[in-house]
Protein backbone atom coordinates (compact mmCIF):
# COMPACT_ATOMS: atom_id res chain seq x y z
CA UNK A 1 0.00 0.00 0.00
CA UNK A 2 2.51 2.59 -1.16
CA UNK A 3 1.29 6.14 -1.56
CA UNK A 4 2.04 7.54 -4.99
CA UNK A 5 3.11 11.10 -5.71
CA UNK A 6 3.98 10.80 -9.39
CA UNK A 7 2.22 9.00 -12.21
CA UNK A 8 3.23 8.24 -15.76
CA UNK A 9 1.04 8.38 -18.81
CA UNK A 10 1.15 9.09 -22.53
CA UNK A 11 -1.73 11.54 -22.87
CA UNK A 12 0.03 14.67 -21.65
CA UNK A 13 3.28 16.44 -22.38
CA UNK A 14 5.67 16.07 -20.66
CA UNK A 15 5.05 12.33 -20.16
CA UNK A 16 5.71 12.58 -16.40
CA UNK A 17 3.46 14.77 -14.32
CA UNK A 18 3.09 15.32 -10.63
CA UNK A 19 -0.05 14.41 -8.78
CA UNK A 20 -1.17 14.54 -5.18
CA UNK A 21 -0.13 11.66 -2.97
CA UNK A 22 -2.68 8.88 -2.48
CA UNK A 23 -2.94 5.21 -1.71
CA UNK A 24 -5.75 4.00 -3.99
CA UNK A 25 -8.54 5.65 -5.98
CA UNK A 26 -12.06 4.29 -5.71
CA UNK A 27 -14.84 5.33 -8.08
CA UNK A 28 -17.79 4.73 -5.77
CA UNK A 29 -20.49 5.94 -8.16
CA UNK A 30 -23.45 3.60 -8.44
CA UNK A 31 -23.88 1.52 -11.61
CA UNK A 32 -25.04 3.47 -14.66
CA UNK A 33 -23.31 6.60 -13.39
CA UNK A 34 -20.47 6.76 -15.96
CA UNK A 35 -18.22 4.31 -14.14
CA UNK A 36 -16.60 3.00 -17.34
CA UNK A 37 -16.07 6.55 -18.61
CA UNK A 38 -14.48 7.47 -15.29
CA UNK A 39 -12.08 4.53 -15.61
CA UNK A 40 -11.06 5.65 -19.07
CA UNK A 41 -10.62 9.25 -17.92
CA UNK A 42 -8.47 8.19 -14.97
CA UNK A 43 -6.48 5.98 -17.31
CA UNK A 44 -5.66 8.99 -19.46
CA UNK A 45 -4.33 10.67 -16.34
CA UNK A 46 -2.13 7.66 -15.56
CA UNK A 47 -4.33 6.16 -12.83
CA UNK A 48 -5.02 2.50 -13.66
CA UNK A 49 -8.37 1.35 -12.24
CA UNK A 50 -10.35 -1.87 -12.55
CA UNK A 51 -14.00 -1.97 -13.61
CA UNK A 52 -15.81 -5.17 -12.61
CA UNK A 53 -12.43 -6.86 -12.52
CA UNK A 54 -11.20 -5.61 -15.88
CA UNK A 55 -8.11 -3.44 -15.41
CA UNK A 56 -8.23 -0.34 -17.59
CA UNK A 57 -6.06 -0.66 -20.67
CA UNK A 58 -6.29 -4.43 -21.03
CA UNK A 59 -6.83 -5.50 -24.65
CA UNK A 60 -10.40 -6.76 -24.42
CA UNK A 61 -13.82 -5.68 -25.64
CA UNK A 62 -15.43 -6.74 -22.37
CA UNK A 63 -15.97 -4.22 -19.58
CA UNK A 64 -15.55 -6.93 -16.94
CA UNK A 65 -13.31 -9.85 -15.94
CA UNK A 66 -15.40 -12.70 -14.46
CA UNK A 67 -12.61 -14.51 -12.62
CA UNK A 68 -11.31 -11.41 -10.87
CA UNK A 69 -14.85 -10.28 -10.07
CA UNK A 70 -15.60 -13.65 -8.50
CA UNK A 71 -12.37 -13.49 -6.50
CA UNK A 72 -13.20 -10.01 -5.18
CA UNK A 73 -16.62 -11.18 -4.06
CA UNK A 74 -15.08 -14.25 -2.46
CA UNK A 75 -12.59 -12.13 -0.52
CA UNK A 76 -15.22 -9.67 0.63
CA UNK A 77 -17.45 -12.46 1.92
CA UNK A 78 -14.46 -13.68 3.94
CA UNK A 79 -13.89 -10.18 5.34
CA UNK A 80 -10.59 -9.89 3.45
CA UNK A 81 -10.36 -6.39 1.97
CA UNK A 82 -6.71 -6.69 0.99
CA UNK A 83 -8.02 -7.49 -2.46
CA UNK A 84 -5.73 -9.38 -4.81
CA UNK A 85 -6.62 -7.16 -7.75
CA UNK A 86 -5.33 -4.06 -5.99
CA UNK A 87 -1.82 -5.45 -6.20
CA UNK A 88 -2.03 -4.84 -9.96
CA UNK A 89 -3.89 -1.54 -10.29
CA UNK A 90 -4.50 1.79 -8.59
CA UNK A 91 -8.14 1.37 -7.66
CA UNK A 92 -11.64 0.10 -8.43
CA UNK A 93 -14.86 1.31 -10.02
CA UNK A 94 -18.43 0.00 -9.90
CA UNK A 95 -18.99 -3.32 -8.05
CA UNK A 96 -17.90 -3.90 -5.35
CA UNK A 97 -16.77 -0.30 -4.68
CA UNK A 98 -20.33 1.07 -4.94
CA UNK A 99 -21.52 -0.81 -1.85
CA UNK A 100 -21.51 1.54 1.13
CA UNK A 101 -20.33 -1.20 3.49
CA UNK A 102 -17.48 -2.03 1.12
CA UNK A 103 -16.54 1.66 0.84
CA UNK A 104 -16.10 1.88 4.60
CA UNK A 105 -13.95 -1.23 4.68
CA UNK A 106 -11.80 -0.12 1.74
CA UNK A 107 -11.31 3.23 3.46
CA UNK A 108 -10.06 1.38 6.53
CA UNK A 109 -7.94 -1.16 4.62
CA UNK A 110 -6.30 1.46 2.38
CA UNK A 111 -5.83 4.63 4.45
CA UNK A 112 -4.96 7.70 2.46
CA UNK A 113 -7.16 6.70 -0.48
CA UNK A 114 -9.29 9.01 -2.61
CA UNK A 115 -12.93 8.55 -3.61
CA UNK A 116 -14.86 9.78 -6.65
CA UNK A 117 -18.64 9.84 -6.85
CA UNK A 118 -20.86 10.74 -9.80
CA UNK A 119 -24.55 11.37 -9.17
CA UNK A 120 -27.68 11.56 -11.30
CA UNK A 121 -29.89 13.39 -8.83
CA UNK A 122 -31.46 15.70 -11.43
CA UNK A 123 -33.40 12.89 -13.07
CA UNK A 124 -33.44 9.69 -11.02
CA UNK A 125 -36.14 8.30 -13.32
CA UNK A 126 -33.75 8.36 -16.27
CA UNK A 127 -31.16 6.62 -14.12
CA UNK A 128 -33.72 3.95 -13.17
CA UNK A 129 -34.59 3.42 -16.83
CA UNK A 130 -30.92 3.04 -17.67
CA UNK A 131 -30.51 0.55 -14.83
CA UNK A 132 -33.58 -1.42 -15.91
CA UNK A 133 -32.42 -1.72 -19.52
CA UNK A 134 -28.90 -2.75 -18.51
CA UNK A 135 -29.71 -5.03 -15.58
CA UNK A 136 -32.68 -6.86 -17.08
CA UNK A 137 -31.07 -7.03 -20.52
CA UNK A 138 -27.81 -8.39 -19.13
CA UNK A 139 -29.67 -11.01 -17.12
CA UNK A 140 -31.59 -12.10 -20.22
CA UNK A 141 -28.26 -12.46 -22.02
CA UNK A 142 -26.22 -14.15 -19.33
CA UNK A 143 -28.80 -16.30 -17.57
CA UNK A 144 -31.04 -17.35 -20.45
CA UNK A 145 -31.43 -20.72 -22.12
CA UNK A 146 -28.66 -20.00 -24.64
CA UNK A 147 -26.12 -18.75 -22.10
CA UNK A 148 -22.95 -20.66 -21.32
CA UNK A 149 -21.94 -22.03 -17.94
CA UNK A 150 -19.34 -19.26 -17.66
CA UNK A 151 -21.96 -16.60 -18.40
CA UNK A 152 -24.35 -18.04 -15.82
CA UNK A 153 -21.57 -18.11 -13.23
CA UNK A 154 -20.74 -14.49 -14.01
CA UNK A 155 -24.40 -13.54 -13.63
CA UNK A 156 -24.63 -15.29 -10.27
CA UNK A 157 -21.81 -13.13 -8.94
CA UNK A 158 -23.35 -10.00 -10.44
CA UNK A 159 -26.66 -10.75 -8.74
CA UNK A 160 -24.93 -11.18 -5.39
CA UNK A 161 -23.14 -7.87 -5.87
CA UNK A 162 -26.41 -6.19 -6.82
CA UNK A 163 -27.97 -7.47 -3.64
CA UNK A 164 -25.00 -6.15 -1.68
CA UNK A 165 -25.46 -2.72 -3.30
CA UNK A 166 -29.23 -2.35 -3.60
CA UNK A 167 -30.52 -4.65 -0.88
CA UNK A 168 -31.99 -7.06 -3.40
CA UNK A 169 -30.80 -8.69 -6.60
CA UNK A 170 -34.05 -8.42 -8.54
CA UNK A 171 -34.62 -5.08 -10.21
CA UNK A 172 -37.66 -3.29 -8.81
CA UNK A 173 -38.02 0.40 -9.49
CA UNK A 174 -39.07 1.71 -6.07
CA UNK A 175 -36.58 -0.26 -3.90
CA UNK A 176 -33.78 0.70 -6.30
CA UNK A 177 -34.81 4.37 -6.27
CA UNK A 178 -34.78 4.37 -2.46
CA UNK A 179 -31.42 2.57 -2.44
CA UNK A 180 -29.97 5.29 -4.68
CA UNK A 181 -31.22 8.07 -2.41
CA UNK A 182 -30.04 6.26 0.73
CA UNK A 183 -26.60 5.64 -0.78
CA UNK A 184 -26.07 9.30 -1.65
CA UNK A 185 -27.07 10.39 1.87
CA UNK A 186 -24.76 7.84 3.50
CA UNK A 187 -21.84 8.92 1.31
CA UNK A 188 -22.44 12.59 2.12
CA UNK A 189 -22.66 11.87 5.86
CA UNK A 190 -19.66 9.54 5.88
CA UNK A 191 -17.34 11.98 4.15
CA UNK A 192 -18.62 15.09 5.96
CA UNK A 193 -15.56 16.99 7.15
CA UNK A 194 -13.34 14.94 4.82
CA UNK A 195 -14.24 16.66 1.57
CA UNK A 196 -10.56 16.68 0.60
CA UNK A 197 -10.68 12.91 -0.06
CA UNK A 198 -14.01 12.88 -1.92
CA UNK A 199 -14.72 14.33 -5.35
CA UNK A 200 -18.49 14.51 -5.62
CA UNK A 201 -19.65 15.33 -9.15
CA UNK A 202 -23.22 16.41 -8.59
CA UNK A 203 -24.56 15.81 -12.11
CA UNK A 204 -23.39 13.30 -14.70
CA UNK A 205 -24.06 15.92 -17.38
CA UNK A 206 -21.15 17.96 -16.01
CA UNK A 207 -18.66 15.34 -17.14
CA UNK A 208 -18.74 16.39 -20.78
CA UNK A 209 -18.04 20.04 -20.04
CA UNK A 210 -15.84 19.91 -16.96
CA UNK A 211 -15.16 16.27 -16.03
CA UNK A 212 -11.43 16.32 -16.75
CA UNK A 213 -11.02 19.69 -15.07
CA UNK A 214 -12.76 18.54 -11.90
CA UNK A 215 -10.81 15.29 -11.69
CA UNK A 216 -7.48 16.96 -12.48
CA UNK A 217 -8.07 19.65 -9.86
CA UNK A 218 -8.94 16.95 -7.32
CA UNK A 219 -5.83 14.92 -8.17
CA UNK A 220 -3.75 18.09 -8.46
CA UNK A 221 -2.43 17.34 -11.92
CA UNK A 222 -2.79 18.74 -15.43
CA UNK A 223 -5.98 18.05 -17.37
CA UNK A 224 -5.60 16.62 -20.89
CA UNK A 225 -6.75 18.71 -23.82
CA UNK A 226 -9.26 16.09 -24.87
CA UNK A 227 -12.97 15.40 -24.73
CA UNK A 228 -14.16 13.44 -21.72
CA UNK A 229 -14.68 9.76 -22.60
CA UNK A 230 -18.22 8.67 -23.34
CA UNK A 231 -18.08 4.92 -22.99
CA UNK A 232 -21.47 3.35 -23.67
CA UNK A 233 -20.59 0.54 -26.07
CA UNK A 234 -20.82 -2.09 -23.33
CA UNK A 235 -24.45 -1.17 -22.62
CA UNK A 236 -25.71 -1.23 -26.20
CA UNK A 237 -26.30 -4.99 -26.47
CA UNK A 238 -28.05 -5.46 -23.08
CA UNK A 239 -30.24 -2.46 -23.88
CA UNK A 240 -31.10 -3.89 -27.29
CA UNK A 241 -31.90 -7.29 -25.77
CA UNK A 242 -34.17 -5.62 -23.21
CA UNK A 243 -36.00 -3.62 -25.89
CA UNK A 244 -36.48 -6.74 -28.03
CA UNK A 245 -37.94 -8.58 -25.03
CA UNK A 246 -40.18 -5.59 -24.32
CA UNK A 247 -41.37 -5.57 -27.93
CA UNK A 248 -42.11 -9.29 -27.74
CA UNK A 249 -44.06 -8.92 -24.51
CA UNK A 250 -41.56 -11.08 -22.62
CA UNK A 251 -40.90 -8.36 -20.02
CA UNK A 252 -42.77 -5.33 -18.74
CA UNK A 253 -41.05 -2.07 -17.91
CA UNK A 254 -41.36 -0.81 -14.33
CA UNK A 255 -39.98 2.62 -15.21
CA UNK A 256 -42.19 3.69 -18.12
CA UNK A 257 -39.97 2.53 -20.98
CA UNK A 258 -42.14 2.12 -24.07
CA UNK A 259 -41.74 -0.45 -26.80
CA UNK A 260 -40.51 1.13 -30.03
CA UNK A 261 -43.63 -0.02 -31.89
CA UNK A 262 -45.92 1.81 -29.44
Amino acid sequence: MNALSRRKGDSLSPPERFMRSFNKVFVIAMPRCATVSMCEALGQLGVKTAHLGRIYGEPTQEHHHPERLHRMHEQILAGDYDLDILQHCDGLADYPACSFEVIQNLDSAFPGSLFLNVRRDEDVTRWLQSVERQFVGLQLMKAGKKSTEEERRFMQVMLKLREMTFGQAKFEAEPYRLAYIDFQKKVADYFAGREDVLLDISDIQDLESSGFQQIAEFLQCDAPQASFPRSNAHSELPSRVFMQALEAGEVKSQTGIKAISC
